[in-house]
């Protein structure tokens, strides 16, 4: 989230609680607010740097200008956590809103939490590494689905997994699964083919070279991916796993997956 240094200067008030519509800050207060997104600040015996309460939220402002921090502030700033719950909020929305949209932003009410959207908000992104309960993993990441799930996957053998992806296709996931064209998905017994948008891929090329990768796309923001095929053998394997959140990845891996695809 990138704000201009005019809104950034008018934001100022509300985080202090210099504009009546918010509740006042004291120096300890505001170290507090920045510290719970992530700055490392101490109040001892007074402000950081001998900074008023102003210049130390001017000066953490720019710092965190066009992170995820920015974004995470300002919803955690009107969060039953910070509003006075005597204090009427929907003034405090209205107001904040009419600064925040000069840079394309607004609050919005979601499931009774005001979230802020707008164009070009940076996604918060994150790396998991598991190397053990893999399948486990796998059937958690599948179940979250809620628009697509993509898979590229050499071999898949595991009814369990398979089981968990039909359940979302049942509730109109949009799933679609390239696999080897062998002789070990071939007598899995599964039929994922006739249950699914399956795309078999031969051996290509001079050296007969396979489809090797092992990963799967969901809702274009989730990516998951490995040494671990969706095999029953794979359980008892040294397997490497991977989750990623965040659509930059994911829609690197949705291209590849539709050249695949495609290929």
């Amino acid at each position: 989230m990138k704000l201009s240094p005019l809104v950034l200067r008018k934001l100022e008030q509300f985080i202090t609680g210099e504009d009546e519509v918010m509740p006042t800050k004291s120096g300890k207060d505001l170290i507090a607010l920045f510290n719970a997104v992530g700055i490392k600040d101490v109040y001892e015996q007074g402000m950081p740097e001998s900074l008023s309460r102003t210049q130390y939220t001017r000066k953490q402002l720019t710092e965190i200008n066009g992170t995820i921090k920015l974004q995470n502030l300002l919803e955690l700033l009107v969060s039953p956590a910070w509003f006075d719950v005597y204090m009427p909020i929907a003034a405090a929305i209205k107001k904040m809103n009419t600064v925040l949209m000069m840079d394309g932003f607004r609050f919005e009410e979601i499931d009774d939490t005001y979230k802020i959207i707008g164009d070009n908000l940076i996604e918060e992104t994150s790396t998991e590494v598991h190397f053990e309960e893999i399948q486990a993993q796998i059937i958690e990441q599948i179940q979250q689905a809620k628009f697509l799930i993509w898979v590229a996957v050499a071999w898949i053998t595991d009814p369990v997994i398979l089981r968990e992806i039909y359940k979302r296709k049942l509730q109109g996931v949009n799933v679609q699964i390239i696999m080897i064209d062998d002789e070990i998905n071939q007598k899995s017994g599964l039929n994922v083919d006739k249950h699914f948008d399956t795309y078999l891929k031969k051996p290509s090329g001079p050296y007969s070279n396979i489809m090797h990768d092992k990963f799967c796309v969901i809702d274009l923001k989730v990516v998951i991916h490995g040494s671990y095929n969706w095999t029953k053998k794979a359980q008892y394997n040294k397997e490497t796993f991977v989750i990623e959140k965040g659509r930059e990845n994911a829609e690197k891996f949705a291209t590849e997956f539709i050249k695949l695809k495609l290929s």
